[in-house]
């Protein structure tokens, strides 16, 4: 076997052994540090593999900027990390407490760090290792490599859809996580709301990506078999009892029917071919609210205020108390805690902000604002270079569902955190990296 082979094939099973480990044990928040721990470490190891292989992937401007901005993303922790003499910290806003307590101990002023919690800051920056180390993966993958990662998240939404079944079928043993609470189905997480963004993705991918594969010649699923994953993927979201999941299960599904129907019959689409889909789907619908499984999910519409607004206020304080350069990443539970009001204590605490863009400022300052702006603009611009007319004899139905599956999970994180969980972390960094030129088997062959 010669080298180019060699290579060959082990980005082809390194980049799909990672997506499918990053989601089989990466469904864990903080609370659970071991499944984090392997999916971190198999990270590095690809990581240094690709650094002794040597840079191969092709670099537009996109691709370069979304480069600078991981780079970024990865600084900021390590920068959060360095001691400061104490003339400089204690000046930092919100660092009082801490120069009282050493005045308060008897102990000589100190050099520190900017962040207020530096295990969690570190544990924060290793956390950024598995979703970096998926977007240099993708980088560096075929178009025929991309598809092949997009058909082991759908492989791996399917198995977490049937698992999510039984799940929701009572049965404590058939859950992955002590989550304390089984009333909802949760498939590989320990959150339902994180199921259902992994089943809404694999809905989106297995449309783009049977309608590029036929594209680029490659053996793809029968259409058929196709919707009736997504078919399954579709009734396995209700199970999971998440509101967004349901508000975004339509466009997902049309999205997808969309995506995978022949673009031939999309130019002969008629309005009575689109008031017949309407019709199917109003059905499934009235089907789906008809079970108990649904109307126990539409009933939490209707239900107290959610609990995250009652708390957002307080959030809301204490990013105002940390400013310009926030609390350290990581540390929103100890940072929440002393700033949360008498009105929403209660028997648990609350572990993050059900918000990423208030828990990054609040732990991340300005800069982190900085870098939120700087992914957006790279969202938008990806999304425009999609989507012009100029572009559409080069793009695939594959950046299509790209571009509206980062779009999704951005949308959930404004009330929920769902890249907090490394296996949908290195989905978004899936997604973003397909975004890029793809790299051609003559580039592997002459790098080789």
């Amino acid at each position: 076997m010669n080298r180019y082979k060699l290579v060959k094939f082990d980005g082809r099973v390194i980049g799909a052994a990672l997506l499918g480990l990053a989601l089989l044990l990466g469904g864990g928040s903080l609370r659970f540090p071991m499944t984090r721990l392997i999916v971190e470490l198999a990270s590095a190891g690809v990581l240094v593999w690709y650094a002794l292989r040597g840079w191969r992937a092709p670099v537009d401007r996109w691709s370069a900027a979304a480069i600078v901005f991981l780079l970024l993303v990865l600084a900021l922790p390590l920068v959060q990390l360095v001691p400061l003499p104490p003339s400089i910290w204690t000046a930092l806003p919100g660092r009082e407490d801490a120069a009282r307590i050493l005045e308060a101990a008897g102990l000589a002023p100190r050099w520190m760090p900017i962040s207020l919690q530096p295990d969690a800051t570190r544990l924060a920056a290793a956390y950024l290792i598995p979703p970096i180390t998926m977007f240099i993966v993708t980088l560096h993958a075929t178009q025929a490599q991309r598809v092949l990662y997009g058909w082991v998240i759908v492989a791996m939404g399917l198995a977490g859809a049937l698992l999510g079944l039984l799940q929701a079928g009572g049965s404590q043993s058939f859950y992955l996580y002590d989550v304390g609470r089984y009333t909802a189905a949760t498939g590989f997480f320990a959150n339902k709301n994180h199921h259902a963004d992994l089943l809404l993705i694999a809905i989106l991918l297995a449309g783009g990506l049977a309608s590029t594969g036929r594209r680029l010649g490659l053996k793809s699923p029968p259409t058929l078999a196709v919707a009736g994953g997504i078919a399954v993927l579709a009734l396995a979201v209700p199970a999971a009892n998440s509101r967004m999941g349901l508000l975004m299960l339509p466009i997902a599904v049309l999205a997808a029917a969309l995506l995978l129907a022949p673009r031939k019959y999309l130019r002969r689409l008629r309005p009575r071919d689109a008031a017949i889909g309407a019709a199917v789907l109003a059905g499934l619908a009235v089907v789906g609210a008809s079970s108990g499984v649904v109307s126990r999910l539409l009933d939490r519409f209707g239900g107290d205020p959610d609990a995250r607004f009652k708390f957002w206020p307080d959030v809301i304080q204490a990013i105002g108390h940390y400013q310009p350069v926030g609390s350290g990443l990581g540390s929103f539970i100890k940072i929440f805690q002393r700033h949360e009001s008498i009105t929403t204590l209660d028997f648990t605490y609350v572990f993050h902000a059900h918000n990423d863009v208030m828990e990054i400022v609040l732990e991340t300052g300005w800069a982190g604002v900085a870098l939120i702006l700087f992914g957006v603009l790279l969202w938008l611009v990806a999304s425009w270079l999609t989507l012009r007319p100029a572009a559409w004899g080069a793009v695939t139905s594959l950046h299509l569902a790209c571009v509206l599956g980062i779009a999704m999970l951005a949308a959930h994180s404004l009330v929920d955190y769902p890249l907090r969980t490394l296996g949908l972390a290195c989905v978004l960094a899936f997604l973003a990296g397909c975004l890029s030129p793809a790299t051609t088997d003559g580039t592997s062959q002459a790098k080789g």
